[in-house]
């Protein structure tokens, strides 16, 4: 099967976008649990990306085309891959050029105080570590610069899934 397979018709290519996020989620815990590093507020937005990427491509590549659906499920991947762009492309720039002071706040964790299933939302979402420091690299890039690497890719993607589901 050849990857033309998944990126000429849409059902597949929002297939791969879902897996390949789910495997950055994936990546991300496993860093934060089995790794013990700490993420900051910044590596939990794009973790938030990725389960936007998901939420919106695993429907439209679930259910029946219906133009008007698929075009907003088209338009709300391509709107979270962006977002998880900008997020890692300005951690990136931040890891780059640090202030003398870092402080990235608190985080998506201390808004659960009180909602159901604290404890599992935390586990994703809670977030304590610098976002102006890197502390883990992988082949000699940094975890933001490979989450930029991906949201690049994933843009790029989720624009050619809009363009598949306008042609259609």
């Amino acid at each position: 099967m050849t990857i033309s397979a998944f990126t000429d018709r849409p059902q597949p290519l929002a297939w791969l976008l879902a897996g390949v996020c789910a495997a950055g989620m994936a990546t991300g815990l496993f860093v934060q649990h089995v790794l013990g590093l700490e993420p900051c507020s910044l590596c939990v937005l794009q973790r938030l990306g990725f389960l936007l990427i998901v939420v919106t491509a695993i429907p439209l590549a679930a259910l029946p085309e219906r133009r008007l659906r698929s075009s907003a499920l088209a338009v709300a991947v391509v709107a979270a891959a962006l977002l998880g762009f900008t997020v890692a492309a300005y951690q990136v720039w931040l890891q780059a050029f640090p202030p003398a002071m870092s402080s990235c706040g608190p985080g998506i964790g201390a808004y659960l105080e009180g909602w159901p299933f604290e404890q599992g939302l935390r586990w994703v979402f809670d977030a304590q570590g610098d976002c102006s420091r890197s502390s883990f690299a992988i082949v000699g890039l940094s975890l933001p610069q490979w989450g930029l690497v991906a949201f690049t890719f994933l843009s790029a993607g989720a624009l050619r899934l809009f363009w598949l589901v306008q042609q259609r």
